[in-house]
């Protein structure tokens, strides 16, 4: 499964009304997303004026779409405090530390039984992996491997969460580079790392207990998961 279906199938569980994704790019997954309100955060938007119209006529929910061309701090120091979503998906910047800022940003910004989902928390090999500042550095160091996919350390962001916060539930279905699963709810596990621990993992370590690190779970867990889902009223 990729991500644009486990959103959708979580929002329509749900019954959900709000979506905010956090690193739009070109927009493929969150043109699709069917939810009243949508909000689209990312400093440099990769589609057009014409691409958004056509858009609409394709899936009208992008008719009353927001778009906020800034960094995923600059939205959270900025927006209401009266806004609240019930899914945050968080595709940004690919850093540890950038995608836990972004995940405990939008935790405040979630409402009752909101989730979040997050991407590449699985990587694919040791290039994918490599904890680069940006995409472009990860192509520009032709690193042995590289396939054109960058996870960066985002997986250890799943780590940090599943050992600093035991007021979350937290796992990652192993599709799609891994999408994460968080929201505020008993976790059915969790890790011990301090962040020393953690700054000094490599992804040898992940590979050695990726399973346990992340608590992966097959993709066919989503349908389990949807069950455990608090409709929204």
């Amino acid at each position: 499964m990729k991500r644009t279906e486990v959103i959708q199938r979580i929002i329509d569980k749900k019954k959900a009304r709000t979506y905010l994704e956090i690193g739009v790019s070109k927009g493929g997954n969150f043109f699709r997303i069917k939810a009243r309100r949508k909000t689209a955060v990312d400093p440099y938007f990769k589609f057009s004026r014409k691409q958004r119209i056509e858009w609409v006529l394709k899936n009208f929910h992008n008719l009353t779409a927001k778009y906020y061309r800034s960094t995923s701090d600059g939205f959270f120091s900025s927006v209401r405090s009266s806004d609240l979503f019930d899914v945050v998906f968080i595709d940004g910047l690919h850093t540890h530390r950038q995608s836990l800022k972004d995940v405990m940003n939008s935790l405040g910004k979630l409402n009752k039984n909101g989730i979040i989902v997050m991407h590449d928390c699985n990587p694919v090999n040791e290039a994918a992996a490599y904890p680069a500042e940006s995409y472009e550095t990860a192509v520009a160091m032709r690193l042995p491997g590289w396939a054109g996919y960058w996870s960066g350390d985002v997986w250890k962001t799943i780590c940090s969460l599943r050992s600093q916060k035991k007021d979350l539930r937290v796992f990652v279905l192993d599709c799609d580079c891994g999408l994460g699963i968080v929201m505020k709810a008993e976790p059915d596990s969790y890790l011990n790392l301090s962040e020393e621990e953690l700054d000094k993992m490599t992804y040898e370590d992940l590979s050695r207990e990726r399973r346990s690190l992340l608590n992966l779970k097959d993709e066919s867990y989503l349908f389990e998961f949807l069950n455990t889902i608090v409709v929204d009223g």
